[in-house]
């Protein structure tokens, strides 16, 4: 098992904290961290595993998350780094951890479109200094959602310049995480629902997209998903997902052409 004696693994999640417990738990599983910490509603307090603690937290939109990210989670930090993790976004494989990651203050999947020099990172799966968390308390700093643009692209030049912080060369990055960007070989983690069908087993990822709720149906994510399984022939899943829309009240370009596909698959695999 890998050890990680200055890292801590924190999760916040108010929306659909069992998965970010398993989430977390799948980390643990080949990582031994410092600490383990779960932000979620009062009411799961007493719901944690002994290995994990649950620090209470309201979060009743995405800007209020950012917020939290930007200058709320530092308090809670006593390591030099933190591994930040989602319920769809976390280890995948510890022997692909690299020591080399710990000499960056922030590191995480290199993000989709974006020119090298500001490519790093992607927040769902990130490692992150104690000197960054310090850092963004900076009068000085821009505080906006999303919280991984607001550090990696708004305030990107100011925190190196002024205070030092190092962010992790595309290349290495690519190592430690993948999200939009298909991955050269195996990383040590990952990011985003649409990758899920890489990660889990059908059975598996066919029991967490029925236990979603339906909301997690709506988004471009969800539509990514659904397409590649249309095209990989995991129909039964892929109907899932478009009933959430369907329920959703979804008419739009995307969800119809994803109702077309899937009459296509159908009518074609046929026996």
């Amino acid at each position: 098992m890998l050890h990680l004696p200055d890292v801590t693994l924190a999760c916040v999640d108010t929306r659909t904290p069992a998965l970010a417990l398993a989430a977390m738990q799948h980390c643990m599983s080949q990582v031994r961290f410092a600490r383990a910490l779960l932000f979620t509603s009062p009411d799961w307090l007493a719901r944690m595993p002994p290995d994990i603690t649950a620090v209470p937290l309201e979060i009743d939109s995405v800007a209020a998350y950012s917020q939290f990210m930007l200058q709320g989670l530092d308090a809670h930090i006593g390591t030099r780094h933190v591994l930040v993790v989602q319920w769809d976004g976390y280890v995948l494989d510890a022997t692909r951890w690299q020591p080399e990651f710990l000499d960056c203050d922030y590191i995480g999947a290199p993000l989709r479109g974006e020119p090298p020099e500001r490519s790093v990172g992607n927040g769902g799966f990130s490692l992150r200094s104690k000197k960054l968390l310090r850092a963004m308390h900076d009068p000085a700093m821009v505080i906006r959602h999303p919280e991984d643009i607001c550090i990696c692209h708004d305030n990107r030049e100011r925190l190196m310049r002024d205070h030092g912080i190092r962010f992790a060369e595309p290349g290495l990055a690519a190592r430690f995480a993948y999200e939009r960007l298909a991955p050269d070989g195996p990383t040590f983690g990952f990011h985003g629902l649409f990758n899920m069908h890489q990660v889990l087993a059908p059975a598996a990822l066919h029991r967490l997209i029925c236990d979603l709720p339906d909301s997690f149906g709506r988004g471009l994510d969800a539509h990514d998903l659904c397409r590649s399984l249309i095209a990989s022939n995991r129909l039964d899943t892929a109907a899932e997902i478009l009933g959430k829309r369907k329920r959703l009240g979804m008419r739009d370009r995307r969800t119809l052409r994803l109702h077309v596909q899937m009459a296509w698959a159908r009518l074609f695999n046929r026996p």
